[in-house]
């Protein structure tokens, strides 16, 4: 699909939830007597989930054409993403009807946290921060440490974690069996009204793999030069992409990421810190400290930064990652002075001066798409 159809759609969506999409909603049965159950408000006909893609430059990127197809191979369909939609938003699906997954994943921060460690049933903060979710067709391998592969093995864990949701997952199906909007909701998806957790499972996938992010200020200026950035902006983006800084090595492409996971020098010792990462898994030295690399889309939104959420704002990560990178005996190479040859070198010092910080920052929030932090499309429906 085109851009221009793509815009034009995102914002028919806008319009049509303003005058009332269809001119009608969905009707549920009442809540049983003694429930005391939000119901979902929900447009007739529903969303178009299934005419939403990626811009033809990103379907036609022989890379991203390659990631996208590690990742779930599931068809999105309006019932389904709609039926998704319902789960992602529900409180219903943790233990004590408190805590829904949009808690920690919030619409307006691209669908992460402010916290550095967000809170769940438990009242625990989590010990690590809350990953953005967008663009999932190109992620195969999930959490910070990889260890989930394919959505539909993720989506569940978080429910029946004890510190996040707390559900039994057993006892899942027939919680949402006994309230009265989900039996249509999953005939509609699936033909019939049977609830199992292989079917909460997609509808969860469909609806995350449908939250798109690809029109921000930077996708505007691959089309006009980027004309209309500041002139603090273009430092950045020069600093950013020039060879010695290596940013775009590790956050590479159309969606600023990359599928490997990094030792990016936080600790000397990432397992004594207190979180080996993926060395935590397979125990094996060279993993210590490795961690999913993010996509650096929507990054001004994302706060805090880091596994940990260490730090608070995108300056403290420029400067660490201009002066503080710390000595690792498997820390990436290309954190080192040439940037080739083995691990475990000494970590570069790129001494940016402060108009390339400064002009860092600002690139960085250029990636920012906020059309899909008020997109009613994924939005909460209760």
């Amino acid at each position: 699909m085109a851009r221009s159809t793509q815009v034009f759609i995102t914002a028919f969506l806008a319009l049509a939830v303003g005058i009332g999409w269809g001119c009608s909603k969905v009707e549920w049965p009442e809540p049983a007597a003694g429930q005391h159950v939000a119901l979902p408000t929900l447009p007739a006909p529903p969303y178009p989930y299934s005419d939403l893609n990626f811009p033809e430059q990103w379907l036609n990127d022989p890379a991203l054409a390659l990631f996208g197809g590690f990742g779930d191979p599931l068809t999105i369909t309006d019932a389904g993403a709609t039926l998704g939609r319902v789960l992602f938003h529900d409180v219903q699906l943790s233990a004590d009807n408190s805590v829904s997954c949009e808690n920690c994943h919030k619409q307006a921060h691209a669908f992460a946290d402010v916290k550095a460690g967000s809170t769940g049933i438990s009242g625990t903060p989590l010990s690590r921060n809350t990953l953005g979710l967008f663009n999932l067709r190109y992620q195969r391998r999930m959490f910070w440490d990889l260890r989930a592969v394919g959505l539909i093995n993720q989506v569940l864990q978080p429910i029946g974690h004890p510190d996040e949701m707390g559900m039994d997952l057993a006892e899942l199906p027939a919680k949402l069996d006994s309230l009265p909007y989900y039996p249509d909701l999953f005939a509609a998806a699936f033909g019939d009204p049977n609830i199992d957790l292989d079917r909460i499972a997609e509808g969860l996938a469909q609806f995350l793999l449908s939250i798109r992010s690809y029109q921000s200020r930077y996708d505007a200026g691959l089309t006009n030069g980027f004309a209309d950035f500041t002139a603090s902006e273009l430092i950045g983006k020069g600093v950013f992409f020039r060879g010695d800084t290596r940013c775009n090595q590790c956050h590479s492409g159309l969606n600023f990421f990359s599928t490997q996971a990094f030792i990016n020098g936080l600790e000397m010792d990432y397992g004594a810190a207190g979180d080996a990462g993926i060395g935590a898994i397979t125990g094996n030295p060279s993993d210590d400290g490795r961690f999913k690399t993010v996509s650096l889309r929507n990054v001004g939104l994302t706060a805090p930064y880091m596994h940990d959420g260490r730090f608070s704002d995108l300056r403290a990560v420029v400067d660490f990652y201009s002066d503080n990178i710390l000595q690792h005996p498997y820390l990436d190479e290309r954190f080192s002075d040439n940037g080739i040859g083995p691990p475990g070198q000494e970590p570069y010092r790129l001494e940016l001066t402060e108009e390339e910080r400064v002009g860092l920052v600002d690139f960085l929030h250029t990636l920012s798409d906020t059309s899909m932090t008020v997109d009613p499309v994924f939005s909460s429906p209760f």
